[in-house]
């Protein structure tokens, strides 16, 4: 299976899923005027994943900023991923966000509670 990877821009979050590491990272910001063309080849990437994921898997959430349409697709994109945690050995979601925004915070924290699994939330320090 082959990288999915795109750089982003000041509104599409970028994509780093490298299937021999298993580590699945996404962010920046996201506010496209089309959610769908951004997302649509990362759900389908993902199927792909979910047919042999590497046994350890760690997603890493790292945006600045997320307008409602992109959440929305978050949430979809998340529940493929929650699937994961049934196919691998190891998998974990780790929520980055600056320690000064305590909204992208209280995402992770709801997104978390929501699906009821476990986000571990890492506060980074702004550039």
């Amino acid at each position: 299976m082959e990288k999915l990877v795109t750089a982003g821009s000041n509104d599409t979050p970028y994509f780093n899923f490298d299937p021999e590491s298993g580590i699945l990272a996404l962010g920046g910001s996201s506010l496209p005027e089309n959610v769908f063309d951004v997302f649509l080849p990362v759900v389908e990437w993902l199927d792909g994943y979910l047919q042999q994921p590497n046994p350890n898997t760690v997603v890493k959430f790292k945006f600045e900023y997320l307008n409602t349409a992109s959440s929305h697709m978050i949430m979809q994109i998340l529940e493929k991923f929650l699937k994961l945690d049934e196919l691998c050995e190891s998998f974990t979601i780790e929520w980055y966000y600056d320690k000064s925004d305590m909204d992208m915070r209280d995402f992770g924290e709801e997104l978390s509670d929501l699906t009821r699994f476990p986000f571990d939330l890492i506060a980074v320090e702004d550039d």
